[in-house]
């Protein structure tokens, strides 16, 4: 008989297996049911939750990993809800074998026996609590066991656990009930989260705070009695208080947390850059500025900290209440497209240091000028005729900077600001044009803020970080040397319109700062570097509404300043580069160039060694003077046995023109001998209108006298009259700073212009009819 049982078991057992295995394959568990969407949490640099994002159903479902969960309650769920959880296949035969004697002696079920892996079943797969519902259950249950390791079924079921309305989950319990993550949760905290998935609303600590207690109190005292936990620690421990309330779900940095969560998209943790503490400084002063502002009519502004070592982001406010509805209060205006106005000039300008253009006290001219049509003012329409780079640059001069384009041209212009993280320039170069060193593009206060940090980290580009995990990578934008002498001169910045008295204070950090107003008077920036810190403002309405006299330096100025000292008490500005990269050369004290035989007065100008190109002095000459007639004599005149030596400085002919026109003193030769027939050497007039890049278009049924073209050259302080000839006629006649016109008919043609020494100058341009 035995011969004939044992055969037969094995063949059950057997049979039991080869269904087992193939319900298995036939219907393999739903793993993703055991992993719902989760919240998407966003953290401080600190690990403080900044906001949570809900997933599409509403869940305040955080996920945990096991190796952050408090032993304590690992301990406590184990011993309390499956003590053989370890050894079991997914049902204990055991308890399942005292479930149901309970159950037939109840006459229905009191007892379901269910292990961890069963309750994981049934919360994947909700059923009515019937037989068949019970058989499946554990059919799921060994299915979860033979696939999964013990510590993921525990994880699975800590992060499944139900604790009353929309939490789900040990980390939500955690954060909601105790405002703390569950890596610290203590005994009596471990027991309550034990007790109350038992029965969310029957235990829920706030509503039913008795029979929670009375719940969590039995539970420490099961563990006591099975020897888990010490009875003075249970003692202990059952004295703790209840939470009498959940926390709020956090919404800090709002706009900092949104732009996060949509640049990463949904995770269950994201570990941010943000200084929480600074970042509600940043938020007061903010918004203590813009009510003010408010009563000028300038509705909203930003502000951006930057940690330069780093190029983390420390504080983004991205308006002064996220939730104003009537000013655009949800909308990040750190990250919104902007005019930047005069901000990108510092750039501008070390670029031309680092193609050897110019260096700090080279002269530019300040002075009306017309690039085909185009024709830059400065903010406060008045004009300076000669000054140097630092100082065009100290009080944003725009003629300068323009030229100063020009010169470097667009294209190197645009490569260097895409290069340095600008991702608004997005068109062809040649479509900002020239405009383009007055702020004709857009940009944002994030990526602006940071291509300033670079001036303060040796000219090195490297992306702002919103994460501390974010790669990072560097490259070199501008040299070391250009990037320290541009901050210097950005240190003594000063405008005119605005009262130093809130700055010049004993606890302002040293700074290098740049304010910009835009196009249309629609923003207004200031961007200051002190310390570790580079610290971005904007200020304006979001609509683009204009508010004529808005001001970067009255406006965002003062805010800059305030964040400024907060950030970076007692900040100061870096040290020289090390190495001979800059040096100190002789100049001629006239021109601010090569000195030659002639230049008497020189100074020391700051250069970049190798890089810094000079021309000879043009400016300060030798002439020979008749001593009988005061003429000055050229060519074979030079002959005569008795002549007097002088040496003269004269000006360029665009600045001697302009002073010429606005009556200021301009140096002046004395006349040529009219016994010298030979032209003289020097510089011939050059015609700067008519202009051979633009055509010219006659109004249809407008008098030509009405639509004189306007003669105009460049002429050496020596030209004397100058006389114009249009296509070989001469049409007029007079000294180079008189304004001439001349009638001009369609059809190409011819200019000329002779100045009274023979020294002659041609331009070809076109005149059109008009429809």
């Amino acid at each position: 008989m035995a011969r004939k049982i044992v055969p037969t078991l094995l063949g059950g057992i057997a049979l039991c297996f080869v269904v087992f295995f193939t319900l298995d394959f036939v219907y393999p568990f739903p793993e993703y049911k055991l992993h719902p969407a989760t919240a998407t949490v966003v953290y401080d640099r600190d690990h403080n939750p900044l906001r949570i994002f809900l997933p599409a159903d509403g869940a305040r479902r955080m996920h945990t990993d096991i190796s952050t969960v408090s032993p304590v309650l690992i301990q406590s769920l184990i011993a309390s809800e499956d003590g053989w959880f370890e050894y079991h296949p997914g049902i204990n035969p055991f308890s399942a074998l005292r479930a149901a004697v309970s159950n037939i002696r109840a006459g229905h079920i009191v007892s379901g026996a269910s292990t961890i892996p069963m309750q994981i079943a049934r919360m994947a797969e909700p059923k009515s609590r019937t037989l068949s519902a019970k058989l499946k259950e554990s059919f799921r249950a060994v299915q979860l066991k033979l696939h999964h390791s013990n510590d993921e079924l525990l994880e699975i079921y800590l992060n499944m656990l139900p604790y009353g309305g929309n939490i789900e989950g040990v980390a939500a319990a955690s954060h909601f009930y105790f405002g703390h993550d569950p890596s610290t949760l203590s005994l009596a905290q471990s027991a309550l989260l034990t007790t109350m998935p038992r029965g969310p609303a029957t235990y829920d600590p706030v509503r039913h705070p008795k029979q929670a207690e009375r719940g969590r109190n039995l539970v420490m005292e099961q563990l006591e009695q099975r020897g888990v936990f010490p009875s003075a620690e249970v003692e202990r421990n059952k004295k703790v208080p209840l939470p009498t309330r959940t926390q709020p779900v956090p919404l800090k940095a709002p706009h900092f947390s949104r732009m996060v969560f949509k640049h990463t998209g949904p995770a269950s943790t994201i570990e941010t850059t943000l200084d929480y503490p600074l970042q509600q400084i940043a938020e007061e002063r903010l918004k203590n500025h813009i009510s003010l502002l408010r009563n000028d009519d300038i509705d909203n502004g930003a502000c951006v900290i930057i940690h330069i070592p780093t190029r983390e982001i420390r504080a983004l406010v991205g308006s002064a209440d996220f939730f104003e509805k009537g000013y655009g209060g949800a909308i990040n205006l750190a990250e919104t497209k902007r005019s930047p106005g005069s901000t990108l000039k510092p750039f501008l300008y070390a670029l031309a240091m680092d193609k050897g253009l110019m260096a700090p006290a080279s002269y530019l001219y300040d002075i009306p000028v017309d690039y085909s049509g185009y024709s830059p003012e400065n903010y406060d329409q008045t004009w300076s005729g000669q000054v140097e780079m630092r100082e065009a640059l100290a009080r944003s001069l725009n003629v300068p900077a323009v030229k100063t384009l020009a010169q470097t041209t667009v294209p190197s212009f645009v490569d260097l600001l895409r290069k340095g993280g600008l991702s608004t320039l997005n068109k062809n170069p040649m479509e900002y044009g020239l405009p383009l060193a007055l702020g004709g593009c857009e940009v944002k206060l994030t990526e602006l803020t940071n291509l300033y940090a670079c001036l303060a980290d040796d000219g090195r580009y490297r992306p702002y970080k919103i994460r501390p995990s974010d790669n990072e990578i560097s490259s070199q934008l501008l040299s070391p040397e250009a990037s320290w002498i541009t901050l210097q001169m950005l240190s003594k910045v000063s405008r005119p319109e605005m009262n130093d008295t809130w700055m010049l204070t004993n606890d302002m950090p040293e700074t290098g700062w740049k304010t910009g107003t835009s196009f249309g008077h629609r923003d207004a920036w200031a961007i200051g570097i002190s310390g570790e810190y580079a610290i971005g403002v904007w200020v304006g309405n979001p609509d683009g509404r204009p508010r004529k006299g808005i001001s970067g330096a009255v406006h965002a100025g003062p805010l800059l300043f305030d964040l400024l000292r907060a950030a970076s008490p007692g900040g100061k500005l870096p040290a020289q580069p090390d190495g001979p990269g800059i040096s100190e050369v002789k100049v001629c004290a006239h021109s601010h160039q090569l000195p030659g035989p002639f230049c008497t007065d020189r100074i020391t100008m700051q250069t970049l060694s190798g890089k810094t190109q000079f021309k000879p002095c043009e400016y300060c000459r030798q002439i020979f003077i008749d001593p009988k007639s005061g003429f000055r004599l050229s060519g074979e005149c030079l002959d005569r046995k008795k002549l007097d030596k002088k040496i003269v400085r004269t000006l360029p002919a665009q600045l001697a023109r302009w002073r010429a026109e606005n009556s200021m003193e301009v140096p002046e030769l004395p006349p040529l001998s009219p016994d010298c027939d030979l032209i003289p050497a020097g510089n011939a007039p050059r015609i700067i209108s008519p202009a051979s890049s633009t055509p010219y278009l006659l109004r249809k049924g407008t008098p030509l006298k009405f639509q004189q073209i306007s003669l105009r050259a460049n002429a050496e302080a020596d030209s004397g009259t100058l006389h114009w000839f249009l296509d070989g006629r001469l049409v007029n006649k007079g000294e180079f700073d008189q304004k001439l016109f001349a009638e001009i008919k369609a059809g190409k043609h011819k200019i000329s212009v002779t100045d009274s020494l023979g020294r002659t100058d041609s331009v070809l341009f076109e005149v059109r009819g008009g429809d």
